[in-house]
């Protein structure tokens, strides 16, 4: 009967000290948690204010959509496009720039597009369709396969003209696209971050970069208490005044695997 009793004791105790917990959810792109980024970040923030950051890490069109829904309390993704459009539909507080890196092309590295030698993005892309080279696309609605959509609208390049043997289409995270990509000896576009934490790189490299059309911004935002009752407002405010002050900022930028900065922080 005691062995009873105290086993039921600590059994209240842990579930009370659970969900008695401060915390607030994070949605998140993949990039920043597959990175370790977000591990880093929520760490240090949990040990300056004992709030405990749960996150959920998806691409971005799904990590708004869980937000609209919500489920969530801060989002930090990289659509601008999309996140505007999030607050200007009411879902979200105000939206402010946190840090960026960029997108680069990921290929084979005989590159049978001669994608090495071409000196602008629409140059590139022109050449893979032109070279009937196979291209994996996240296909997923995450901020990755949104920029990508736009860079063939900015070549002029519908990809509808793309046979299925050389355009695929995968619904899949960014790690999951690039094993595919190497598996098929194909062609993919991946934000920089996420691919210098990849282990599984075989005999792919980065062949195209530089273009400022890949430029990639990530923004952080409050999502509305006013359309999601169960938004923790003040927990989240103190999340987002931390990842735009000195110490968040610098804690990006500091951020590195092997010697290379991951994010530049650009908080106004």
């Amino acid at each position: 009967m005691i062995k009873t009793k105290i086993f039921f004791l600590i059994i209240t105790l842990f579930v009370s000290n659970t969900f008695a917990k401060d915390y607030i959810i994070v949605q998140s792109t993949t990039s920043t948690a597959n990175t370790g980024l977000l591990d880093l970040l929520s760490e240090e923030f949990s040990l300056d204010t004992g709030i405990e950051v749960r996150a959920v890490a998806v691409g971005t069109g799904t990590a708004i959509a869980n937000a609209r829904k919500g489920d969530g309390d801060v989002l930090i993704v990289h659509s601008k496009v999309d996140e505007l459009k999030f607050v200007q539909d009411g879902f979200g507080v105000e939206r402010y720039d946190l840090m960026y890196n960029d997108f680069i092309i990921i290929g084979p590295s005989e590159d049978p597009a001669g994608l090495i030698s071409k000196n602008n993005i629409k140059h590139a892309l022109k050449s893979i369709i032109n070279s009937d080279s196979v291209f994996v696309s996240r296909g997923d609605n995450s901020g990755t396969h949104m920029a990508e959509l736009f860079l063939w609208d900015l070549a002029k390049i519908n990809i509808n003209d793309f046979s299925k043997n050389h355009y695929r289409e995968l619904g899949l995270s960014m790690g999951a696209t690039l094993n595919v990509a190497i598996q098929m000896g194909a062609y993919v576009l991946s934000d920089r971050a996420t691919w210098l934490a990849f282990n599984n790189k075989g005999n792919h490299k980065v062949l195209f970069q530089g273009d400022k059309n890949l430029h990639n911004q990530y923004g952080i935002i409050i999502v509305n208490p006013e359309r999601c009752k169960n938004v923790k407002l003040q927990n989240a405010q103190k999340f987002v005044n931390w990842m735009l002050s000195t110490e968040g900022q610098k804690s990006i930028s500091s951020f590195k695997i092997n010697g290379q900065q991951l994010f530049f922080p650009n908080a106004k």
